[in-house]
């Protein structure tokens, strides 16, 4: 199995005690395919407050080339 870099663009819809019209958390990072393990992560994590609670999230998957700008996303070597 392969592991490629890609681009995850998201958008969470959340819904919480304090505001009645809900939230909507745009996020845009690198991330590893398949298996996208921050994607995943989020997820779980957006899951752990009981005062904030996940409606749904709609992401895309953008492959990056030599030609992808990666301007400002952050790169961590591992």
């Amino acid at each position: 199995m392969n592991n490629d870099a890609v681009i995850i663009e998201v958008e969470f819809q959340l819904e919480s005690i304090y505001e009645p019209f809900g939230h909507f958390v745009c996020l845009r990072f690198i991330d590893q395919a398949p298996n996208h393990c921050k994607l995943n992560k989020l997820v779980k994590d957006m899951g752990q407050y009981p005062d904030v609670k996940l409606i749904d999230y709609e992401f895309s998957v953008k492959p990056i080339t030599h030609e992808t700008d990666i301007t400002g996303l952050e790169i961590t070597k591992h």
